[in-house]
């Protein structure tokens, strides 16, 4: 008997619906994780350079992709580079051999015999044995090692000491199994900690260093605990996500996991000193806390300003006459210098006005995201009273 139109209906119907159950299923599969888990984010290689993780402490960020880029290593011979904003925080990470950088069951589960020498952590193996026959070390075995490069461990905010050291090596990707993997791991800073460098800069530059003009077989993962405020260079994406999930911005070769605590993470983190101490802290909910009081979506009138940070356009905003600050758009106003030498008549007590207003909150702001890069700009300004 010839199916009918309804029957046919039916049937796609049924197997949309089957196909959204098992969506479901997956999602809530994933939600119900305690660890973070790597493996869906990864089926982005194939255009997708920047992969962004934020997640609460303890969520298994930074252990999913150490054992990742470990098992590469291992399996591969491809060597990664973890990158942290301090240096201290790197040369903390390089102490005892390493003992920081991969964890304990790591090493016992690849077999890793770790040293380090400067910046470079290498795996030891051993190549050769063999028993002495001759002179006062018969019967003793002699064993020859190979010292493997495993990892290499840099700061952002020392970039500018890397530069021309070699770093680079053009002939990397001609062996067809390599690829660059690359970690930033804590990206945000603490809260309350010093702003002493510019890290959407340093981490251009410590890149360039790293792979040049490179455009293929990258993967820069780059991990965020602490987001009281959003994180700079999400902001450097002109994207900034207000809800928890998967966001894909292809124009920028970036995928953002947004990650949602699950039920049996906010159990296991219940009851801790973290918990007691700082419970509503974003280090441990993973809300993204964003004043959103200033954002002034009305009508624009007249812009009165061009407030300059730099000689860089994209350091320009328009400030207009209802003290909202935009984007520069190629407003020709007259020109606030923030800083001297930027080809500009810089006056100390109008830079101070910005500053001053700034702090009041006087300003509105035409979006998020231009809030969040003029307050790093001014968040990065030399001490105010010079």
């Amino acid at each position: 008997m010839a199916k009918t139109k309804t029957d046919k209906i039916s049937i796609k119907e049924f197997k949309r619906e089957q196909t959204e159950k098992l969506k479901a299923e997956k999602r809530k599969s994933l939600k119900d994780r305690e660890y973070y888990s790597l493996r869906s984010i990864l089926g982005y290689f194939n255009w997708a350079i920047f992969y962004f993780l934020l997640g609460g402490r303890e969520a298994g960020k930074s252990y999913a992709v150490t054992n990742f880029y470990v098992k590469q290593f291992v399996k591969e011979g491809i060597p990664f580079y973890w990158l942290r904003l301090s240096e201290s925080s790197a040369r903390k990470l390089l102490s005892n051999n390493a003992e920081k950088l991969i964890d304990p069951d790591i090493r016992r589960k690849y077999n890793l015999n770790l040293i380090t020498n400067g910046n470079t952590v290498y795996n030891r193996v051993e190549v050769s044995r063999r028993t002495i026959t001759k002179g006062k070390r018969a019967g003793e075995i002699e064993i020859k090692y190979e010292n493997i490069p495993m990892a290499y461990v840099y700061s952002l905010a020392t970039f500018y000491n890397d530069k021309g050291s070699g770093l680079y090596d053009k002939d990397f990707l001609k062996n067809p199994n390599m690829k660059y993997n690359i970690c930033l791991d804590e990206m945000n800073r603490e809260k309350g900690e010093r702003k002493s460098f510019d890290i959407v800069y340093s981490f251009a530059n410590q890149l360039e260093n790293l792979i040049r003009s490179t455009k293929e077989k990258i993967r820069v993962i780059c991990i965020g605990n602490t987001l009281e405020e959003a994180s700079d260079l999400l902001a450097s994406l002109n994207f900034i996500p207000e809800e928890f999930g998967r966001y894909k911005l292809k124009s920028k070769r970036a995928v953002i996991d947004y990650i949602e605590p699950s039920e049996a993470y906010l159990n296991r983190r219940k009851g801790t000193v973290a918990d007691i101490l700082s419970g509503n802290s974003s280090t441990f909910t993973n809300m993204i806390e964003t004043d959103k009081t200033l954002i002034y979506k009305g009508r624009l009138e007249k812009p009165v300003f061009v407030i300059k940070f730099s000689k860089d356009k994209s350091d320009w905003f328009t400030l207009w006459d209802n003290n909202c600050i935009t984007k520069y758009n190629g407003e020709n106003k007259p020109v606030i210098a923030m800083k001297p030498y930027l080809d500009e008549k810089f006056i100390t007590q109008v830079r101070d006005n910005v500053i001053v207003n700034f702090d009041m909150r006087n300003y509105l702001y035409r979006n998020l995201i231009t809030f969040k890069l003029f307050q790093k700009h001014i968040n990065l300004l030399k001490p105010r009273g010079n």
